[in-house]
């Protein structure tokens, strides 16, 4: 146990790394290992080795993102494949029992948000040294200010339950903390960043929404699937898929927001 603490910790130097080194090398190395465990972890949940066979997949989604993933119908196919995605997952998830198609048309749930994260990191593959103002911030650091002003504003203020039938510690007021929190978050950093206020506050929308969606969503599967964590890689925390649920809601929305923008 002490020592998968201390490998987690020792991790976050790497993943900031990842996301402020101007080259994008490290990210798509980071987002390779992040898809491999995930896919791994829905594997388990879904109960279907077939979900690997998704990863190829991947080329499909690349091919978007170079040829149109800038153009309005290629948001509109790199979305349509995210929900896809979660379509698959769920369907996959009910059956429970020959749910191999199914479930390898379940991976866009990973892999297009993860695509979404590395083109928001937006610097050429010639760049060097760092780039503290990526738009990626946008799709994760007001998830963090959501997420502990929900955890806060739930223990001192907490009654209502959100959706007691799928996730009972959720309460409503944590929720509207969670969303004015992420609000707070994204306009000044957005601001910071270079976009103007108002596509701040649509990130924080975005964010105190979505994200929370994607944590329910994430929540139902396993309630489907009859398991509490996705995994037990990261001590206390369960598994990758349990750490970055809301992210895989915010990232492609938040991409495409700022998509619209450039």
């Amino acid at each position: 146990m002490k020592s998968r603490v201390l490998t987690a910790v020792g991790l976050i130097p790497f993943v900031l790394g990842a996301f402020f080194c101007a080259s994008p090398w490290p990210l798509l190395g980071f987002a390779v290992v992040v898809c491999a465990i995930c896919t791994w972890e829905i594997a388990n949940l879904l109960d279907s080795v077939a979900t690997w066979l998704g990863i190829l997949l991947l080329f499909g989604f690349i091919k978007t993102f170079q040829d149109q993933g800038h153009v309005p119908e290629g948001q509109l196919a790199v979305i349509g494949y995210f929900l896809g995605g979660l379509y698959f997952a769920f369907r996959s998830a009910q059956r429970k029992r020959n749910n191999s198609l199914f479930a390898a048309l379940a991976t866009p749930w990973v892999l297009i948000p993860l695509l979404c994260l590395i083109s928001l990191h937006g610097v050429s593959s010639t760049a060097s040294g760092w780039n503290f103002r990526t738009p990626l911030l946008l799709a994760v650091v007001p998830l963090w200010g959501g997420d502990t002003a929900a955890i806060f504003a739930g223990k001192a203020f907490g009654k209502h339950p959100l959706a007691p039938s799928i996730s009972p510690k959720k309460t409503i007021e944590g929720a509207v903390a969670n969303l004015l929190a992420c609000i707070a978050v994204a306009v000044p950093l957005s601001i910071w960043i270079g976009y103007s206020a108002t596509i701040g506050l649509g990130c924080g929308v975005i964010a105190g929404m979505l994200g929370q969606v994607g944590d329910l969503f994430e929540s139902y599967i396993k309630r489907l699937a009859g398991v509490k964590d996705s995994g037990r890689l990261l001590p206390g925390h369960g598994g990758v898929l349990d750490r970055i649920d809301s992210i895989l809601f915010t990232a492609p929305f938040v991409w495409l927001l700022l998509s619209f923008v450039k």
